[in-house]
């Protein structure tokens, strides 16, 4: 599996909004929308667009009036890496033991533990 950088929370925070828009922004209305959450400033918002765009985690569009911002690497793909640290820094690298710290960790409703039910029979095949 490919290794995809940690980002730092300030930087997953720009992708989180660019990911959830599902397309190009701009500084500006990126930096709206943290504005409204985090109270960041577009100085803050920029210096951070352009950590992200140097990793190579953004494309900058700069064909345009406003520059567009846009994610190069997916959500799911982040995510992917981040369940696969997750699971070898703290459960071993084993998938079974790190299921079962979340199924008996509070918080799980029993719509929750029935959706999980009905995921394993599907995964399963229906066993």
């Amino acid at each position: 599996m490919k290794t995809i950088e940690r980002l730092p929370e300030s930087e997953l925070e720009i992708m989180l909004t660019l990911w959830h828009r599902g397309g190009p922004m701009t500084a500006g209305e990126i930096t709206k929308k943290l504005l409204e959450s985090h109270g960041w400033k577009a100085s803050t918002v920029h210096v951070l667009l352009e950590r992200l765009s140097e990793r190579g985690f953004v494309s900058c569009d700069k064909s345009g009036y406003k520059h567009l911002f846009s994610p190069l690497i997916k959500e799911s793909e982040y995510r992917k890496g981040e369940e696969h640290t997750m699971m070898h820094r703290f459960f071993g690298g084993s998938a079974k033991n790190m299921i079962a710290s979340l199924l008996n960790a509070d918080g799980l409703s029993d719509e929750d533990l029935e959706e999980l039910a009905v995921m394993l029979k599907k995964k399963t095949g229906g066993k």
